[in-house]
């Protein structure tokens, strides 16, 4: 058994998916991971290396300014996660997010509703993932014909909070920009300070500002007001990269031959009240009733729950509902728990009768009968033809993209060469 040893940045809002690619590889591998929270020093790493004797490590920052000294490990397999690239060694092994990728996702969210005056609201502090967002906005912004609006945090006074700091210089910027605008912010945290300045100033969103932030953390997205849309990165999909990439180290040692950088990008935009007038509900009351239902429907929510967004009388909504959408609020909550559980059989290995409950269904049989209903084909031949058909893209050296699959077959995961696993040296 292998003993890992993995520095996790105590990030409340990727960790466990980091944390959970890493795991289903070392599940595979039989390895043994241990956890380490926080960005160690180099005293505490020489100790634990010593402690444990592990055969790697895999060092992740959160996407903090912080510089590593290699030297720390000796000659011990490591991969860093997340890392300013600029910020590591020569030829160091690294996984990272691809920002510009996500900055891209963003702004093709935003442009494709119409909108053509926009803005990006970078991290206060120096990041290097932020300045790429930034940059491959801009550039998209361009590239596309719209307007850019600059912003810049300088002339933070000092005296106050950082938070009212930031407010300030928040507050003084918004009224500036035409109306409606579409705005990128860095990450959620400061997409939720965004969407609190536009509050106090009473300026409309989505109406007047569409806001996008990045990394779906929902214990914010879901109680701003309104809830925020996000991108939601891959990060299950890193975890598993920066696995995948210590193991071949380990095994090829010097003869290794593989990538030294890698990259994963976004998977989704998860969208919310923050950006849905952009998509042509001008109701604001059809709004938060999409809201409700994307957010609710896989907890049991019901088309009575949803009327009650509405202040008119109950067939006043549900053509309201249907002008809007050209369907019922019952067809728009069947969607979301279809899409659900689609989601749940091709990409998870949970157990068919499990699934129920985690898309709003009471039994395991109305799942079952719901499913073939509206596909023509029953849950099991839905996850074995979506199974055939991914490990089809991937043996064409299709681009496919996908969210994390847990009984995926670890063969098809790996982009290096394996040789023949070495036996532990002491």
């Amino acid at each position: 058994m292998r003993i890992i040893i993995y520095f996790q940045y105590q990030s409340k809002t990727n960790a466990s998916d980091k944390y959970g690619g890493i795991q289903e590889i070392a599940h595979k591998l039989n390895w043994h991971v241990r956890v380490h929270e926080g960005l160690p020093d180099a005293k505490t790493i020489r100790e634990l290396i010593a402690f444990w004797n592990p055969d790697g490590m895999i060092f992740a920052c959160g996407g903090t300014a912080v510089t590593v000294d290699s030297s720390v490990f000796g000659k011990l397999p490591v991969v860093f996660f997340d890392h300013d690239p600029s910020r590591l060694p020569a030829g160091a092994f690294s996984v990272s997010h691809d920002s510009s990728a996500t900055a891209r996702m963003a702004f093709k969210e935003l442009a494709l509703a119409g909108a053509n005056d926009f803005a990006y609201i970078p991290y206060p502090e120096k990041r290097f993932w932020s300045d790429e967002r930034g940059r491959a906005f801009a550039d998209a912004v361009r590239l596309n014909g719209g307007r850019m609006r600059k912003f810049s945090w300088g002339g933070l006074d000092a005296g106050d909070s950082a938070a009212i700091r930031r407010q300030r210089v928040l507050r003084k910027f918004l009224p500036t920009l035409p109306r409606p605008c579409a705005l990128m912010a860095a990450n959620d945290r400061i997409a939720a300070e965004v969407l609190a300045a536009a509050e106090s100033l009473q300026i409309r969103v989505p109406h007047d500002l569409a806001v996008v932030g990045v990394d779906n953390a929902k214990d914010i997205c879901e109680s701003t007001a309104p809830t925020l849309s996000s991108v939601r990165p891959d990060f299950y999909a890193g975890g598993r990269m920066a696995a995948i990439m210590l193991e071949a180290m380990i095994v090829n040692g010097k003869s290794f031959r593989g990538e030294r950088r890698m990259t994963f990008g976004p998977l989704e935009v998860v969208r919310r009240a923050s950006t849905h007038l952009l998509g042509g509900f001008a109701d604001s009351s059809v709004a938060a009733a999409l809201d409700m239902i994307r957010r609710k429907s896989c907890e049991g929510l019901k088309a009575a729950d949803v009327l009650k967004a509405f202040r008119c009388p109950r067939r006043q909504a549900e053509i309201r509902f249907r002008k809007a959408t050209d369907h019922s609020i019952l067809e728009e909550i069947h969607a979301v728990r279809l899409a659900r559980a689609k989601e749940l059989l091709e990409n998870s290995d949970m157990q068919l009768e499990a699934i129920a409950g985690f898309c709003g269904f009471e039994t395991p049989n109305a799942l079952r009968k719901f499913f073939s209903a509206q596909t023509g084909m029953t849950m099991g031949a839905w996850r074995k033809k979506h199974a055939t058909a991914l490990a089809k893209a991937r043996s064409n050296g299709s681009p496919y993209h996908h969210r994390p699959h847990h009984s995926e077959p670890l063969s098809n995961a790996f982009k290096y060469p394996l040789a023949k696993r070495r036996p532990r040296v002491k």
